[in-house]
C-alpha cells in the first residue's frame, strides 16, 4: 500500500447544477456556513492535529499481538463496562447530575474512541474527512433541539393522554420482577422492534427517503456522524419511540441505563475501528453490518437496519453479512454521489424536486461502485 493510498478521505466540492439549489445553500445557509467554518477553525483541525501523532504507534501496531487480543476483546469489554457504569448512575435514582452524565455522554464518547480509531482504522482513507465533522457537530447540536421540540408537540397533542389511557396496562405489562440487566436489554430489543420497522420504511418509502438520505450522504463512518439525521426524521422518530415507552412503563432507572448501552452499542456501529467481532455481529448491529448498510448499492444498502440489535433483520430476511467477504470503503448514495455537504445543503435537500440536482451530468450509479464482495483498502492491505 503506497502512502498516497493511506490519505485521508476529503470531501467533494463539485457545485451543484441547479443554480437556484447552489444560490440557497450557498448564501441561505450562510450562518451555517460560517458555524461551520469556525468550528473547523476552533474544534476540527486541533482535534485532527492531535490526533495524527498517533499514526506512527498505529502503523507499529499492525500485526501485533497487542492488536488482535483488543481487535475480540475492546467490544465485550466496552459493554460490560457500560452496563455497570449505568447502573452505578442509576443507583441514587434520576437526579440533576445523572442527566448532565447522560447529557455528556456523547462528547465522553468521542475522547475514548477517536484516539482507538487513529490506532486501529478499518479504514485509513476514514480518518479525516473534509468540513464533515464540523456539520455533524452542528446537526448534533440542533438535534437535540429538534428531540425536545417533537417531544413538546406529542405532550400537546397527545402523549399525556396516551399514558393516561394505557396506565392500567403498562404497570401489568412490563416485567419489572426480572434481573435489571434482563429488563435493559429486553427494553432495548423492544425500542429496537419499532426503530427496526421506521428505519425500514425510511428506506422503502421515497417520500421518507428523502429526509433519511442525509445520513446516507456520509462517505466515512466514524464515531460522531451517527446522528447525522434531517430535523424531521428526528421529530419523526421521538413521535414512533414514544409508543412502547408509553405502553410498557419501564422505570426511570432501566431507561438511564439503556442510553448508555446505546451509546455503547452505537460507538462500534458508526466507528472506524478494525475488530474482530465474529458472533457478536449476529446478535448487535455493529461493525460490518453497518457498513454493508452504507454501502451505494441499494441491493447491498437495503439491509441491516437495526438500530442496536441485528434479530429482527434475522428474522425479517434483511440480514446482509456472507461469509468470507468484507465490505469495502465506499459508502454513500450511489445515485446521488454529490449530495450536499453542508448544513444548509443537508436541510433543503429533501425538498428540492429532483432528488439528483446536486449530482453532476455524468452522474455515477449504484452499478459503478465496487461490489460488495470487492476487499475494503484497510490497514495493512492492498487491492491486487
Amino acid at each position: 500500500m503506497t502512502h498516497a493510498e493511506t490519505q485521508p478521505q476529503k470531501n467533494r466540492t463539485v457545485p451543484p447544477t441547479s443554480g437556484l439549489a447552489y444560490r440557497i445553500e450557498k448564501w441561505g445557509g450562510m450562518p451555517f456556513n460560517l458555524l461551520e467554518a469556525a468550528g473547523a477553525y476552533v474544534l476540527v483541525r486541533p482535534m485532527n492535529w492531535a490526533l495524527r501523532h498517533l499514526d506512527g504507534l498505529s502503523y507499529r501496531l499492525e500485526g501485533t499481538l497487542l492488536r488482535r487480543v483488543l481487535q475480540h476483546t475492546l467490544f465485550p469489554v466496552a459493554l460490560i463496562v457500560s452496563l455497570y457504569a449505568g447502573f452505578e448512575l442509576a443507583a441514587n435514582g434520576v437526579t440533576f447530575n445523572s442527566l448532565l452524565t447522560l447529557v455528556l455522554l456523547p462528547f465522553i464518547k468521542g475522547i475514548m474512541v477517536a484516539p482507538i480509531e487513529r490506532l486501529m482504522p478499518f479504514s485509513r482513507k476514514w480518518l479525516e474527512g473534509g468540513n464533515d465533522t464540523s456539520v455533524d457537530l452542528i446537526l448534533f447540536m440542533s438535534g437535540a433541539f429538534w428531540n425536545g421540540f417533537g417531544k413538546y408537540l406529542l405532550q400537546v397533542l397527545f402523549i399525556l393522554s396516551l399514558i393516561e389511557v394505557l396506565e392500567p396496562y403498562g404497570h401489568g405489562l412490563w416485567p419489572a420482577e426480572l434481573p435489571g440487566v434482563a429488563q435493559v436489554f429486553l427494553l432495548i430489543l423492544i425500542k429496537d422492534f419499532f426503530r427496526y420497522w421506521l428505519h425500514r420504511a425510511m428506506h422503502e418509502v421515497p417520500f421518507l427517503w428523502r429526509f433519511h438520505a442525509a445520513h446516507h450522504s456520509v462517505e466515512r463512518l466514524y464515531w460522531l456522524n451517527g446522528i447525522r439525521s434531517h430535523p424531521v426524521e428526528v421529530v419523526i422518530q421521538v413521535f414512533f419511540y414514544a409508543l412502547p415507552f408509553a405502553l410498557l412503563q419501564p422505570s426511570a432507572e432501566i431507561v438511564m441505563v439503556a442510553i448508555m448501552m446505546q451509546l455503547c452499542i452505537g460507538a462500534f456501529q458508526h466507528g472506524n475501528i478494525d475488530l474482530k467481532l465474529r458472533f457478536w455481529e449476529h446478535i448487535f448491529s455493529i461493525g460490518d453490518n453497518h457498513r454493508y448498510h452504507h454501502y451505494p448499492n441499494k441491493d447491498v444498502g437495503d439491509s441491516n437496519y437495526g438500530g442496536e440489535f441485528i434479530v429482527w433483520d434475522m428474522l425479517f430476511g434483511t440480514f446482509y453479512n456472507p461469509k468470507n467477504e468484507r465490505p469495502s470503503d465506499v459508502i454513500g448514495i450511489g445515485t446521488a454521489p454529490n449530495y450536499p455537504m453542508t448544513v444548509a445543503g443537508l436541510l433543503i435537500a429533501p425538498f428540492l424536486p429532483d432528488q439528483k440536482v446536486f449530482g453532476p451530468d455524468n452522474e455515477r450509479t449504484s452499478s459503478d461502485v465496487p461490489p460488495a464482495s470487492e476487499p475494503s483498502l484497510r490497514v495493512g492491505e492492498a487491492r491486487t
